[in-house]
C-alpha cells in the first residue's frame, strides 16, 4: 500500500471513532468520558473499565457532566462502598452528552459499567452485594449453579440484553424463582440497549441476600419485564 493510500485510511478509522469532542467512540464501545466542569468542558478522562478508585485519575470528586455510552453506575466512596449513602446516582448514554444530576455532581469516587464486556446489548447478568448495585459483584452470561463469593448476599441485580434470567434461592437451580426481562428499551440510530435494574429484592417478590443460582431463560411462574421487545422505550434523539 501506498504511504498516501495508508494515510487515507489511517485518516478515515481514526475519524470514524471520534465523537464531536473528539474522543473514542464509535458504534457500541462502551466508554464515559467525564468533565470537571458543565457542559462537557474543563479537564476531562475517558473510562473504559472499572474505575474503583479515581483519584488515581485525578478525577476524584470533581466531574460534573459526561458523555459517553452504556450504562455506567456513579459511586460516592472509593470501591463501590456498600456501606455508603443510600442513593443511586447513574450514567445513561448511547452517544449523547449531558450534565449530570445535581446530586452526583463533584462528589464521585468510582465507577464501573453494568453489562458485558463483549458488547453493548449481549445478554448478561451483574448481581450485586448491596442494595442499589454497591458493593461486591458476580457477573456473567452462562448459567451459574452457585454464586461462589455472593452466595446468599445478592441484594440487587441488573440484567442487559433481551433473554431474561432466572434467579433461584437454592443452589443447582431449586428454591423459589423468579424471571427477570430487560423493561427498559433505549436507542440511538442502530444501537439498541436493553436492561433491567432490580435495586431491591423485595422487587422480584424474594428474601434480601437469598439467591444462590441463576439460569438463563425464563423457567419461573414469577416475571418481571416482558419478553419480545414490550419494554418502557425512549428514543436518544427524542
Amino acid at each position: 500500500m501506498k504511504f498516501i493510500e495508508l494515510w487515507c485510511f489511517l485518516a478515515f478509522i481514526t475519524s470514524s471513532i471520534l465523537n464531536e469532542k473528539g474522543v473514542a467512540g464509535a458504534g457500541d464501545f462502551r466508554y464515559v468520558t467525564g468533565y470537571a466542569g458543565l457542559n462537557y468542558t474543563g479537564d476531562y478522562y475517558q473510562f473504559t473499565d472499572y474505575t474503583p478508585d479515581l483519584s488515581v485519575v485525578q478525577m476524584d470528586n470533581t466531574i460534573e457532566s459526561g458523555c459517553g455510552i452504556g450504562l455506567w453506575l456513579l459511586y460516592d466512596a472509593v470501591n463501590y462502598d456498600p456501606l455508603a449513602d443510600e442513593s443511586e446516582c447513574t450514567f445513561r448514554s448511547i452517544g449523547e452528552c449531558r450534565n449530570w444530576d445535581f446530586q452526583c455532581r463533584n462528589m464521585i469516587s468510582s465507577l464501573r459499567y453494568a453489562g458485558s464486556p463483549y458488547g453493548l446489548n449481549d445478554n448478561y447478568y451483574n448481581l450485586y452485594e448491596g442494595t442499589l448495585f454497591k458493593g461486591r459483584e458476580f457477573r456473567g452470561n452462562t448459567d451459574a449453579a452457585d454464586l461462589g463469593d455472593l452466595d446468599m448476599a445478592v441484594s440487587s441485580l441488573i440484567v442487559t440484553g433481551q433473554s431474561g434470567w432466572t434467579f433461584y434461592t437454592d443452589v443447582n437451580f431449586t428454591g423459589f424463582s423468579a424471571c427477570v426481562y430487560a423493561d427498559e428499551h433505549y436507542t440511538n440510530g442502530d444501537i439498541v440497549h436493553d436492561y433491567a435494574r432490580v435495586q431491591y429484592m423485595s422487587q422480584l417478590g424474594l428474601p434480601d441476600n437469598s439467591i444462590r443460582s441463576v439460569a438463563r431463560g425464563c423457567l419461573s411462574e414469577r416475571v418481571l419485564g416482558h419478553p419480545g421487545g414490550e419494554r418502557s422505550g425512549q428514543d436518544a434523539s427524542d
